[in-house]
């Protein structure tokens, strides 16, 4: 199993860092190997609102079945997902720090099939991954979005 974690500071509320992480639509706006993400259950973001991600993994592509599994407004969500390639939760937490907000994100995941005999490959670049994702949220909430992905 491949676990992450990794926190950025960003000059930012921590109530609107979350409206836009909670905002599925803007998933492949910060995560540079989803393609598309879709919400599937009708309403606001909430604990079982569904959504799917379409996933770039290395040349492929695998789609990915999501659900909110943890929702505290302006402070946390966590989620899982499940894929032919690999099986994932993921937590997104935000605290109040001096000149803004700390994002913290933490996860793992399961690689299946063949993909596990990738897992040492895959366990850097998901960490190089995350730190990429962390900078691209404070980018683009900063206002630099030259820097983002």
């Amino acid at each position: 199993m491949i676990s992450i974690e990794d926190r950025i500071t960003i000059a930012r509320p921590a109530e609107d860092v979350f409206a836009f992480i909670a905002d599925l639509n803007n998933i492949p706006t910060w995560q540079s190997e989803v393609v598309t993400s879709k919400v599937v259950t009708p309403g606001p973001t909430r604990v079982g609102t569904r959504f799917t991600e379409d996933v770039k993994m290395g040349p492929r592509r695998t789609t990915a079945n999501c659900e909110v599994t943890e929702f505290a407004p302006g402070s946390m969500m966590g989620f899982t997902a499940t894929s032919p390639a690999m099986d994932y939760q993921g937590r997104f937490t935000l605290a109040p720090a001096s000149g803004g907000s700390e994002f913290t994100m933490t996860g793992t995941a399961q690689l299946k099939g063949w993909w596990r005999l990738m897992q040492p490959l895959m366990e850097g670049e998901f960490k190089r991954g995350i730190r990429k994702e962390l900078e691209a949220v404070k980018a683009y909430l900063e206002g630099n979005r030259d820097a983002e992905r």
